[in-house]
Formats: structure tokens, C-alpha cells, sequence
């Protein structure tokens, strides 16, 4: 089945910053050149509705990152916007060359084996050599599936799977 997405977050909104209406920012995307003066996020909570907001300066210190939205100006404005998510519409992700796929659309795809529904891709698990996609089974067991071709056969996320081939034993 097909899985609509229809915005990807990449911040989240930790703590204010000072008296001024600064937030921290704990970025969730490798495209950090995307946090600058004037871009435009939708920020929000996944249960609640989001609203456009304007980042009106940007501040990078160590491995944080500061921004200040245009309209808040104080540290109980600022406060108000705790753990809230900063995300992008869908559409205006970059494509990825082929063979290459975002964390956000693997999380939720079916996992399938021969013909027989081995269960659903919860998380992916970020490694030194390479990924792991955490698949959990209708029992609620875990796998940790290496996300290599010889594991991975074909990844479809628009149609709502991915098909591997494991070895004998692996899903006991």
C-alpha cells in the first residue's frame, strides 16, 4: 500500500535560548545549509497542527544550532515553542540518486520474503559500516536487518514494501 508523507522534520525544537525568543535546535537532517536567514518551516507537533514560521537569525555554537523566528521576541515565547518539530513539505526534500533512500521512507514499509509478510520496518538504526532497519513482526519480535543488497533485494517505498532475502533461520 502506497504511504502519503506529506512533511518531513528535520529539527526539533529543544529548549529557549536566552531572553530574546532564540530556540535551540537539535538539527535531523544532513542538509544543514537549509537553516538560514528568511527559510520558511512548518512547526508543530506530529499530533497537532502545524504553522509557518520564519527563521529570522541563525546561529551555529559547537554542534547546536540557535534560530530566532520572526514574531517572538521573548524567552516565554520562546518557551512555548519546546518540542515542537521543525519540518519541510514532502515536496521540497532533494531527490536522492537512484538506489539511495531517506530514513523517513523506509520507516512503516511492509518487509516481505517469498511471498510471505515478514513484518514492518519500525526504525533505521544508523551504523559505522551501514544501516540496520529495526523490522518488527506481527508477534512484536524485533530483527535487526542489515540494510545491504544482500539482504535487501528491492525497495519500493511507493508501493509501500521492500522484499529481501535473509538466511535460513534468521527470523526465528
Amino acid at each position: 500500500m502506497p504511504r502519503h508523507i506529506e512533511r518531513v522534520f528535520v529539527g526539533r525544537i529543544t529548549a529557549p535560548h536566552g531572553l530574546k525568543g532564540w530556540v535551540r535546535v537539535l538539527p535531523l537532517t544532513d542538509f544543514s545549509e537549509r537553516f538560514v536567514r528568511g527559510a520558511v518551516f512548518l512547526v508543530g507537533s506530529p499530533q497537532g497542527a502545524f504553522v509557518e514560521r520564519v527563521v529570522e537569525d541563525v546561529a551555529w555554537r559547537g554542534n547546536f544550532l540557535l534560530l530566532r523566528f520572526r514574531g517572538v521576541t521573548s524567552r516565554q515565547e520562546a518557551e512555548m515553542l519546546r518540542s515542537l518539530f521543525l519540518a519541510i513539505p514532502r515536496e521540497d526534500v532533494p531527490p536522492l540518486p537512484s538506489g539511495h533512500f531517506y530514513h523517513f521512507e523506509l520507516v512503516g514499509l511492509e518487509v516481505w520474503e517469498r511471498g510471505t509478510r515478514r513484518g514492518v520496518v519500525d526504525a533505521v538504526i544508523p551504523m559505522a559500516l551501514y544501516d540496520y532497519l529495526l523490522v518488527k513482526d506481527a508477534e512484536g519480535r524485533e530483527f535487526f536487518l542489515p540494510f545491504v543488497s544482500a539482504f535487501v533485494v528491492a525497495v519500493r517505498p511507493e508501493e509501500g514494501f521492500l522484499e529481501v532475502s535473509c538466511p535460513e533461520g534468521f527470523w526465528e
